[in-house]
């Protein structure tokens, strides 16, 4: 996700940035400052027990990140899921359903069938939901009060805490950090000036750092020294973003990635690394002829589709693609011209699978 001085920068252009992009660094910079001290203030009080947390009967791990922006905290969460469930687990997941409708905690997914919609139940969750076999999603910004309800109606044994690493009101038995090795931090300012939602320093929390797009990565060895600096006894697991096939939309069959060589191209997504997503469909031989991005979790409107089309028909392009998130947030009023397809992607670890497995149980 970009920092808003870059943001800024992308609608007055370069050429006047001069006075008001100093104006804006200044009133961001004391932004950042109160937002740091709040947060501060935050964390001291649990440091000092001023404020309370809860523990649950089940063990519990956290998969989240101290950034903004999409790191691949939803797909890692999917590929634990699926390894404690091969090992016989009775697993469940929290979230918290963000920009969901609805409030309170509601049951996305009993494991046998999905029982919520995309707007209640948010994107990520509903993914996860779609899937997750024999696995239940459970979303509500009260994940103490969720896990209780999981734990009672499915037994669950292990509770997988979607963004979680913010979440201390709930005591955790493992904090994975996820780590986007493509941009990890950055400008390393706090918000509102950076994308930073904690100081560098709360990464001691964590048990394992897990560093994903590490094949887009331009300084992983920088990166993981510092994490070593700042973390020594937390392993490193390295990890990149698989694509694994191509579904047509709204409701087709699954096709070979091969689809997509050669083949003229409209990219379109609304997701925390929009470039990640591009440069994967670049490398599986795809002619990016047009992309259009907008803001993560963003949902379509037929005005958005039409635009998307639009532009499509004026780059000749062969084929239309999307992310598998975004597709939870189309739109279904639209008929398009062109092919509609959505990439789907998974978590594959290449480093450091043994830490992974024996940290999670």
């Amino acid at each position: 996700m970009a920092s808003s001085e870059e943001l800024f920068r992308r609608i007055v252009g370069d050429e006047r940035n001069g006075f008001w992009l100093t104006l804006l660094r200044y009133l961001l910079w004391v932004c950042s400052l109160i937002y740091g001290l709040a947060v501060w203030l935050w964390l001291l009080g649990y440091r000092w027990r001023l404020f309370r947390r809860s523990s649950l009967t089940t063990k519990v791990i956290s998969v989240g990140n101290i950034t903004l922006g999409g790191t691949g905290k939803t797909p890692l969460v999917a590929l634990l899921a699926r390894i404690l469930q091969e090992r016989e687990k009775r697993v469940a997941v929290l979230s918290r359903g963000y920009r969901r409708r609805g409030k309170g905690i509601k049951i996305i997914s009993d494991g046998k069938k999905i029982l919520s919609n995309p707007q209640e139940a948010g994107d990520e969750p509903y993914l996860l939901a779609k899937s997750l076999r024999n696995i239940p999603v459970i979303v509500g910004k009260d994940r103490v009060q969720a896990g209780r309800l999981t734990t009672e109606k499915f037994a669950s044994e292990i509770l997988l805490l979607d963004d979680g690493f913010q979440y201390l009101k709930l005591k955790r038995d493992l904090d994975i950090a996820v780590i986007d090795a493509a941009n990890p931090f950055g400008n390393g300012h706090l918000l509102p000036r950076g994308i930073l939602r904690e100081p560098l320093s709360s990464l001691k929390r964590a048990h394992l750092f897990c560093l994903t797009r590490v094949d887009q990565a331009r300084k992983l060895g920088e990166l993981e020294n510092r994490l070593n600096t700042l973390n020594p006894k937390t392993p490193i697991v390295e990890c990149i973003h698989s694509p694994c096939f191509l579904r047509k939309l709204p409701d087709g069959p699954q096709v070979g990635l091969e689809r997509v060589s050669g083949r003229r191209v409209v990219a379109f997504s609304a997701v925390g690394n929009p470039e990640g997503f591009e440069q994967s469909l670049v490398k599986l031989g795809a002619q990016l002829v047009g992309r259009m991005r907008f803001k993560d979790h963003h949902r379509y409107s037929v005005k958005d589709l039409e635009r998307i089309a639009r532009l499509a028909r004026n780059s000749q392009a062969q084929m239309v693609v999307t992310t598998g998130k975004d597709s939870i947030n189309l739109s279904q009023d639209l008929v398009f011209d062109t092919e509609m397809w959505s990439l789907e992607i998974e978590i594959q670890v290449v480093r450091g699978l043994e830490y992974l497995s024996e940290a999670i149980g």
